[in-house]
This record gives C-alpha cells, structure tokens and sequence, in this order.
C-alpha cells in the first residue's frame, strides 16, 4: 500500500473525506498514476496514521474517504544524533540511513575541523533535510519523522543536551561501548560523531565536559557517516525495536 505523509489527520471519521494536498495529489496522479478505488496509508508524522480510498484523481485535484483511523508508538529508544557536517552530500545519506534505524532527531554541527562552508549552510538546507528525513521515514513505514535542526556550533549544541546517557565514539578510548551502557534503558540519549578528521582536543574537551562518555567501537576506525548508524543500530537492538517484530498499530 502506497503511503504519504500530510500536515496533519481527522481524529474521528464523522467527516470521512479530505481533500489532499496539490503535491501529494500531482505525485499519485501524475507520478505513479494510481486510480480511483486504489487503497493508500496515510500519516501525520507524529504516529496517526489513516486508511484511505482514492475517490478522484486530477493533475493537482485528489480526495480520498478515510475509512480506518488509528496511532502507532514510536520506538521506546529515545535518541539524538549530533553529527559534525561531512564534505559533499554525505549528511543526505546519513539523515535518510538513521531516520530508517529509528534516530528521533538531527543536530547538524558545525565543529572545528568542518569545512567552512559549513557555515553558511542554514535554514535552506535543514528543509532540504527535513525533507529527506519525511521522505525516509515514509520510505521505511515509520510514522514519526524525526526532526533536524539548522547547524550550529558544538558549544550550542552541547548547551542544549540533556540526555540521561551522552556517548562520543573516540578512536582513542580504552572503555568499550558495552562498559558504558547501563541494564536498564535510559530515558533519553544522545550520540555525538566528530567531523571526517576526528575530534579535536578542544571538541572532545568540550563533550567531556558536557557530560559525554567516550567510547571505544572496537579496533576499526569507522568513517563519520558510518559511527552514527553502527551506535544506532545497536542502540536500537539494546534499548529499542530492532529485535521485535512488527509494532502494533490501535
């Protein structure tokens, strides 16, 4: 069943018809020409999630009648992802792999070792972002989008860090990742990866001191846009829904 993400969703079926969006409807019409009787899931990106038949089907017209309403949680793992920005198109890829291993949300950074054009990145690109997270989100039937933040400094993004358990990866620590993490699931967490040459000294003073924990993930070096989805990934299988099956949707 084709799935498509809209501002927002009914919360009863007394009026069951909605009228969808002119780009929604351009991609189905246009696109992947569906026709009208065709089933879609449609969702809010906030875990409502709705059935809903393909009444009519213009270029930039298209209403559909809800016919089943309903709201699936998200992953119990808690998690945020501050990521020094990488050279190219690299934090593409990274918002749109984590947003499929369940990250709740992005902090784009600007470090000491990032390029400086970093800097002149902002408000256009974290809708860029925004958009390819919605897209995987979609992509990989999640009903939460994770949200990403316009970049700003290491410092700004530590001031405004309060996750119960903080971990940096670092090449250079001698406590494995296992050793830091505690039986139980912590409320919330927060991962922070370094830029493609490493952390500085000045930036991981600066996590030490914002109470991050370095961490070592084992004898292979691994690349900034590759840190992220490992610790995710097995975040997720600790603390979250990797090894489950199906969620159940109410």
């Amino acid at each position: 069943m084709r799935r498509f993400l809209l501002p927002s969703l009914p919360e009863t079926l007394v009026e069951p018809e909605l009228a969808l969006p002119a780009e929604v409807a351009h991609h189905l019409t246009t696109v992947l020409r569906l026709a009208p009787g065709s089933r879609l899931q449609l969702g809010d990106g906030q875990g409502r999630w709705a059935e809903a038949e393909l009444l009519t089907a213009q270029r930039h017209q298209a209403r559909v009648r809800l016919v089943r309403l309903g709201y699936q949680a998200e992953t119990a793992l808690s998690l945020v992802l501050l990521q020094a920005l990488p050279a190219g198109d690299k934090f593409d890829w990274i918002v749109q792999k984590n947003t499929e291993l369940g990250v709740g949300a992005f902090v784009p950074l600007i470090s000491e070792r990032c390029q400086a054009a970093a800097r002149a990145q902002g408000e256009r690109k974290r809708q860029r972002w925004q958009r390819i997270a919605e897209e995987a989100a979609r992509q990989s039937g999640r009903t939460h989008v994770p949200s990403v933040g316009v970049p700003c400094s290491l410092a700004e993004a530590l001031s405004g860090c309060d996750a119960a358990l903080r971990l940096v990866p670092w090449e250079e620590s001698d406590r494995p990742l296992a050793a830091a993490l505690p039986v139980a699931a912590p409320a919330s967490m927060a991962v922070l990866i370094g830029p493609e040459g490493g952390l500085s000294a000045a930036d991981l003073a600066l996590a030490s001191a914002a109470g991050f924990i370095p961490v070592a993930l084992g004898p292979r070096i691994l690349r900034t846009e590759t840190a992220g989805m490992a610790l995710a990934a097995i975040l997720q299988f600790h603390y979250g829904d990797l090894a489950e099956g199906v969620p159940e949707s109410v």
